[in-house]
């Protein structure tokens, strides 16, 4: 059996590629190898070779050049998918990337293989016009589909539906790697991408009022983006230099976010926000926007525990945040989320869902 990754590994706009997408493509590809005996699992990068993760010696790795301009850019990875699919004759191809899977589906014609489509962004906003095109073929001419919440698989049709699974993203988090600690720290910690999407003003705006009652917090955001500029000027406006910082990337946010006294997600939209399973499971307190497409919700659902706001809503987010500074979360509850999302169990699903995808050929 021959199971392909097909996979985008470019560095992105900050210079790197350590997101969500790669590090779960190159990981289940990793389980599957190390896991499984009568499978041969290989990972082809149809455009950039930008191995972020650590990944498996008994995966078979292909990487590719990343190339300037849209069109010169599009017609390689063309190429390239054509390319390795006639190389390693799989029998299942899995994408977390849609153009891959739309540029592989003629090869589906002429070949027997089962095609899994990965999907990781808000269906209603994540995509642009071409790319939902694109999606409709695939979702359409796919054996199978992953989605990240109930409300993204929702989204499609009837028979999208009937061939989908919902899996969540994995924790490398155990339960016990992260005690909890007697005292925690008076920062309100943020991980994002500073942009619309992560909606970091309404954070900033709501420490405002928080800092008024507790003149002592601190607010770290961490992470890169175009509207660090914008960002910046907002703090300086609200007069909070000396208190809210733009802290940039670092290799040990999750440090950062332990033991802190509340981690805030403020997205406008999410597929399953990384940043808030990591603050769960290291037992942080949480408050997350309730955006779409619900990955949230449900890990806060999971949990029974942490606190949901409507989406850009500044009185219900300053409403939250004063309940959970002077009340407190219950890190027990949250950690459990360690346990539900180990990834043992997902990447069980995962291969389930994949075995039982060539039936649906």
């Amino acid at each position: 059996m021959k199971l392909l990754f097909l996979a985008c590994l470019t560095k992105n706009k900050s210079g790197n590629s350590f997101g969500g997408a790669e590090k779960s493509i190159i990981q289940l590809a990793s389980w599957i190898a190390d896991t499984q005996d009568d499978m041969e699992v290989y990972l082809a990068s149809v455009e950039g070779d930008e191995l972020a993760f650590k990944i498996s010696e008994n995966v078979k790795f292909y990487g590719s050049k990343q190339y300037e301009g849209k069109l010169r850019s599009h017609w390689h990875m063309l190429v390239n998918t054509w390319k390795v699919i006639k190389k390693v004759k799989p029998d299942i191809v899995v994408g977390f990337w849609i153009h891959p899977l739309f540029y592989a589906l003629p090869m589906k014609l002429f070949k027997n293989i089962s095609i899994i489509y990965s999907a990781r962004n808000d269906p209603a906003t994540g995509y642009g016009k071409i790319a939902r095109i694109m999606r409709y073929f695939v979702t359409k001419s796919c054996n199978g589909c992953v989605f990240q919440t109930h409300d993204a698989m929702n989204f499609f049709s009837e028979n999208v539906q009937k061939k989908s699974k919902v899996i969540f993203n994995p924790t490398y988090i155990g339960y016990d790697d992260y005690p909890l600690p007697e005292r925690r720290r008076n920062v309100i910690v943020n991980v994002g991408r500073l942009s619309k999407q992560k909606n970091q003003a309404l954070l900033i705006q709501a420490f405002a009022e928080i800092h008024k009652k507790y003149p002592y917090m601190q607010l770290e955001i961490y992470g890169e983006g175009e509207l660090r500029g914008e960002l910046q000027r907002l703090i300086d406006e609200l007069k909070l230099s000396n208190c809210a910082f733009l802290r940039g990337t670092t290799p040990d946010v999750l440090d950062k976010v332990y033991g802190s006294k509340l981690f805030v997600l403020s997205s406008n939209y999410e597929g399953m926000p990384n940043a808030l399973i990591e603050a769960m499971c290291v037992g942080t307190p949480v408050i997350s926007t309730d955006c779409p497409c619900g990955g949230a919700r449900e890990l806060i659902d999971l949990a029974g525990a942490g606190k949901l706001v409507k989406t850009n809503n500044l009185p219900e987010m300053i409403y939250n945040m004063n309940s959970v500074l002077s009340e407190g979360q219950d890190g027990r509850k949250l950690k459990t989320i360690c346990n539900y999302l180990s990834k043992d169990k997902i990447f069980a699903e995962w291969l389930e869902f994949l075995m039982g995808s060539l039936s649906n050929e």
